[in-house]
């Protein structure tokens, strides 16, 4: 399936670095002008993207925004992104954000 996922992004012409970075600073200008809605418009499109890409960009988009500023990172994830989602999921993506933080923090 990786080997179709990378096939399928050449063929599109998807610059996944280039992507991600528009959606840090999407988000990161979401915040700062307090718009829930344009940060609601952001992730309403990344739900467009197929979900293997959607999987990829969202990592890659915590690991950005968590270097930038973690409460940004979880307000962005955990109160925009997942609001819908199950109290255990959004549990689970929390914790995964606390460990990416402390293991940048030692590095």
């Amino acid at each position: 399936m990786q080997n179709n996922a990378e096939e399928i992004k050449k063929l599109l012409g998807i610059d996944l670095g280039s992507l991600t970075n528009a959606v840090v600073q999407a988000v990161v200008r979401a915040e700062q002008t307090q718009s829930k809605e344009d940060a609601l418009l952001i992730r309403d499109e990344l739900h467009r993207l197929p979900d293997y890409l959607m999987t990829e960009v969202l990592n890659d988009v915590i690991i950005g925004l968590v270097k930038v500023d973690p409460n940004l990172c979880r307000w962005f994830i955990l109160d925009v992104f997942l609001q819908d989602a199950e109290p255990e999921g959004r549990a689970d993506v929390a914790e995964r954000i606390n460990l990416l933080l402390a293991d940048l923090q030692s590095s």
